[in-house]
């Protein structure tokens, strides 16, 4: 059985002004693999998930999310970025952000239970 391509990333390009930061990024990724992103401050990991969720369009080459455009294949998707400061008296749970996601499908005041 042949694995779902979930993510792929072909000759990718980005620049910020005139400076590479991604250079000839080759990506595929399929169902039931596991992918880390590890390197230095400033090494572009994070210009790369902006790309993959189409945040940041390529200067050049092609990126697909689930065969599709990442503006399209992003609303398939789950991304939460990291923050360093949290604010422990944020009036919300983490069960009701992730609800908040739903919104755009559900409508404002959609019946939601704990399952």
């Amino acid at each position: 059985m042949k694995a779902e391509e979930l993510v792929k990333l072909e000759n990718v390009w980005v620049y910020y002004d005139s400076i590479p930061v991604l250079e000839a990024i080759n990506l595929s990724v399929e169902s039931n693999d596991f992918l880390g992103i590890i390197g230095p401050n400033g090494g572009g990991k994070t210009t790369l998930l902006k790309v993959i969720l189409g945040l940041i369009k390529p200067n050049r080459g092609r990126v697909t999310v689930l065969g599709m455009p990442p503006e399209r294949g992003r609303k398939h998707i789950g991304y939460i970025s990291q923050f360093n400061l949290f604010d422990h008296d944020f009036p919300i749970s983490v069960f009701e952000v992730v609800l908040m996601g739903r919104y755009k499908r559900s409508g404002l005041l959609p019946r939601y239970t704990e399952e």
